[in-house]
């Protein structure tokens, strides 16, 4: 079976995905909010106040929560696609920014495997780690869902290359849609606004994504091939 990356989807219909999967993912803690209000309302016995017991109120401010990261990931979004948000270009060394994807995936998904090439690039640290953790998320969940995530890295010809993969490779292709994750298509437009790429690959409980990412002029340190 070739190695070979499937065509990339057209920018509408990534934004097209993109935004069918905010939608989705918007759902679940406006339902939460909901049924908290509810059973406060069961629970104040006529009173004209809600009650909310010390669970419903951490289930009340988590839903908030999750509604407050994706409403900033949409403006985020829409700031790079506009071209009003400067990123930080680096240096960033490229094994810290996947450790620190990791630490923030918290082990759900856990990432195994390297190692990864000692090399510093101009990117933009925070928002890749962010991206790493985004991919290896979609990757999980569009993959086997089995909570571990093979992690590759690699050094080519001015680009590091890191790849992410659930499952195993076979079967016909699928093609990338909104239940990838609204996290696998805002990493993929900061990747690209770091000036690298994103490529994926899925199929029936299989997913692999890369990122390639620009050495640039800050590129360098040591490192091989790891597959």
């Amino acid at each position: 079976m070739s190695d070979a990356w499937p065509a990339e989807p057209d920018a509408e219909t990534l934004r097209r995905e993109a935004m069918g999967a905010f939608a989705h993912e918007i759902r679940t803690p406006l339902t939460s909010i909901r049924m908290v209000i509810e059973l406060a309302k069961r629970g104040a016995d006529g009173d004209a106040g809600l009650r909310l017991d010390r669970e419903l109120a951490e289930m009340l401010l988590a839903s908030v929560d999750d509604l407050q990261a994706l409403a900033d990931d949409l403006q985020e979004m829409s700031r790079l696609e506009r071209g009003k948000l400067t990123l930080a270009p680096g240096p960033c060394d490229l094994g810290a920014a996947v450790a620190a994807a990791a630490e923030l995936l918290g082990g759900a998904p856990r990432l195994e495997g390297g190692p990864v090439p000692g090399v510093e690039g101009p990117w933009d640290a925070a928002r890749l780690v962010r991206a790493i953790a985004g991919l290896a998320r979609s990757v999980n969940r569009v993959g086997d869902g089995s909570g571990v995530v093979r992690l590759a890295a690699r050094l080519e010809p001015g680009a590091a290359v890191i790849e992410l993969a659930s499952g195993s490779r076979s079967g016909e292709l699928r093609p990338i849609a909104a239940d990838a994750g609204f996290s696998y298509f805002r990493a993929r437009q900061l990747v690209v606004a770091m000036g690298g790429s994103v490529h994926c690959e899925r199929r029936e409980r299989f997913a692999r994504a890369a990122v390639v990412l620009p050495l640039g002029e800050t590129g360098g340190g040591g490192g091989g091939n790891a597959r």
